[in-house]
């Protein structure tokens, strides 16, 4: 019974791609801050997440929560305008994530090459 490395790594991939997503809206809207007209996009974690239907994202994204409808790219639009200060409060809470995530991919990797040298 082998260890199957895309089971193991798909959450994390997951993860990586929904904080990405967060990233460039997160970044269009500190570069749009003073466009007229324009509105604070956002992404909802916990329904990108919860569409990947892995047992690491369901959990994360129930704990996460979700209070907006999320169009087909994820993004939401708020209907307000940007508050610098949110954005880097998320811009942190994204950082935190990226953290995590890519903690748990070392984990995963150093687990394979541990298991690889077993029996050298």
């Amino acid at each position: 019974m082998g260890l199957d490395f895309t089971k193991a790594i798909h959450p994390v991939d997951n993860m990586l791609t929904a904080i990405g997503h967060k990233q460039n809206l997160v970044s269009n809207n500190v570069a749009n801050a003073h466009t007229p007209g324009y509105t604070a996009k956002t992404a909802s974690f916990s329904d990108m997440l919860f569409a990947a239907n892995s047992p690491f994202e369901t959990r994360l994204s129930q704990k996460m929560g979700s209070k907006y409808s999320v169009g087909e790219a994820g993004e939401i639009d708020s209907g307000s305008p940007v508050q610098l200060q949110k954005e880097m409060i998320e811009m942190q809470k994204n950082l935190m994530l990226y953290s995590m995530t890519t903690r748990r991919a070392s984990t995963i990797f150093n687990g394979l090459r541990t298991a690889s040298q077993i029996g050298r």
